[in-house]
């Protein structure tokens, strides 16, 4: 009896259900997964390498 007490304690302490709201983390990952794709793309292209025309004749 001690138990159930102590579970239903817990259970009442940290709710059950589904998780209410928490868009705000996924904008969040978002923004941070195509800021780091740009930027990763951004940097291919500084280091991207340079062609001159007189080499290639």
């Amino acid at each position: 009896m001690s138990t159930a007490l102590n579970t239903y304690t817990l259970l009442a302490q940290v709710g059950v259900g589904r998780v209410q709201g928490g868009w705000e983390y996924i904008w969040a990952s978002y923004a941070i997964a195509w800021t780091s794709l740009s930027l990763y793309a951004l940097s291919l292209w500084v280091r991207r390498p340079k062609t001159d025309a007189v080499s290639k004749e």
